[in-house]
């Protein structure tokens, strides 16, 4: 794969267990960077960890690398996260309203079909973060 198939993000290592490291990165918001954030209170800058599952015999703790996804994560994130939950809200809310013509009953019936959807996520977490992993690599 290219590196346009890539999300580029420096970071430090915070800590490395076997092969689970932890990178820390500032992310940043838009106007963060901007020249005039000093005068602004937009201005958005915290640190985040992040676990990477993977062999670190060439890593040390406190080394900058550079952490790696894939740009499809950003997109996947999104279908679970957003696109499916709105879907199966719309489609409950239309249905049972149909069932039913209570319009309360259709609104709760919507939002409790989230948990079980949620539940689902969570059971699953394991096998999702296989899917959303990152990698590193040493920075030249």
């Amino acid at each position: 794969m290219s590196t346009q198939d890539y999300i580029e993000h420096n970071g430090v290592i915070n800590s490395i267990d076997n092969q689970h490291i932890t990178v820390m990165i500032v992310s940043e918001s838009a106007c963060a960077s901007c020249h005039a954030k000093s005068a602004c209170t937009a201005a958005d800058m915290q640190d985040k960890l992040i676990d990477i599952y993977q062999e670190s015999t060439d890593f040390k703790v406190g080394q900058q690398v550079i952490l790696m996804g894939r740009k499809t994560m950003g997109t996947k994130a999104v279908i679970l996260a957003y696109l499916i939950p709105l879907v199966l809200i719309f489609i409950t809310l239309i249905s049972s309203f149909q069932l039913t013509d209570n319009e309360t009953l259709s609104g709760i019936l919507s939002l409790v079909i989230l948990i079980p959807y949620f539940t689902a996520i969570y059971f699953f977490k394991d096998k999702l973060q296989h899917t959303f992993s990152f990698t590193i690599k040493q920075l030249n």
